[in-house]
């Protein structure tokens, strides 16, 4: 996640679809923590400037708006204000007051590159996760917000290096779940398969790589195409999620949001 990301297209996406599974003004939500694995802003391509749906005449308001108004309207205050960030969002009131967040940066240009640099490297990732299972300790349900997605730990890239940043490591994912917090994670799908089988693939991984029963990947295809990734670790939250991802396929969202079961 980069800060130049905050209220995108994505971003209503993102945030109606944790919204729809923990939704703010209900007394029976999970309680949520947000995960940001926070990198530098790039400016080498247009990513994170899809902001023209929260603009009244654009041909998307007329669709999206009325899915969720007000996260419409909070989204789009962020975009008006000039100061997107993931600071701002945690801010703006789109998620439940209980909410948790951590957006601590995780970046590794102060330290040498190479193997010179790998232990600190190596030491400062850990410190990042340790720092966020703290904040995230009463949690029920994890959103983990990677740039580009899921990764095994066993990767022929390795978490320690520069542009590992970008991922969020299985075994990372696997402490959260260990201690009864189901998980949700984004995942930029690519041009390696079908959309639906590239879903599959990384329910797979999900129960291999952290201990947790798969429930379903959820695609979001407007603009581009992302995945999210649901996982629970306990009977109670499957049922849970279970339940809101089939009343979500009976919903308004549902032609946004198609949910793929595992399989």
């Amino acid at each position: 996640m980069q800060d130049r990301y905050a209220a995108d297209l994505g971003d209503y996406l993102k945030f109606g679809l944790l919204r729809w599974l923990a939704p703010p003004d209900s007394p029976y939500s999970p309680r949520l923590g947000v995960v940001w694995y926070r990198t530098l802003d790039e400016g080498h391509n247009a990513d994170g400037k899809y902001i023209a749906y929260v603009q009244p005449g654009h041909r998307s308001s007329d669709r999206l708006r009325p899915l969720d108004p007000d996260l419409y309207q909070r989204l789009a205050r962020v975009v008006t204000s000039g100061r997107r960030s993931t600071a701002a969002l945690a801010q703006a009131g789109i998620l439940s007051t209980r909410t948790c967040f951590f957006g601590d940066p995780l970046d590794f240009t102060d330290l040498p590159p190479g193997p010179a640099g790998r232990a600190a490297r190596q030491d400062q990732r850990r410190n990042w996760l340790r720092r966020a299972l703290a904040a995230t300790a009463g949690c029920d349900l994890i959103f983990a917000d990677p740039d580009n997605g899921i990764r095994p730990a066993a990767h022929r890239e390795p978490a320690h290096r520069t542009k590992a940043v970008k991922h969020a490591y299985l075994n990372e994912l696997a402490v959260f779940a260990q201690r009864g917090q189901s998980v949700i994670v984004y995942h930029h799908a690519d041009r390696s398969a079908a959309v639906d089988q590239q879903a599959r693939r990384r329910l797979a991984d999900f129960a291999v790589g952290l201990p947790i029963v798969p429930v379903a990947a959820v695609r979001a295809s407007r603009g581009t195409n992302r995945l999210f990734l649901v996982g629970a670790a306990s009977p109670a939250h499957a049922q849970y999620l279970t339940g809101r991802l089939t009343a979500l396929q009976h919903s308004p969202w549902a032609g946004e949001l198609i949910v793929y079961r595992p399989g």
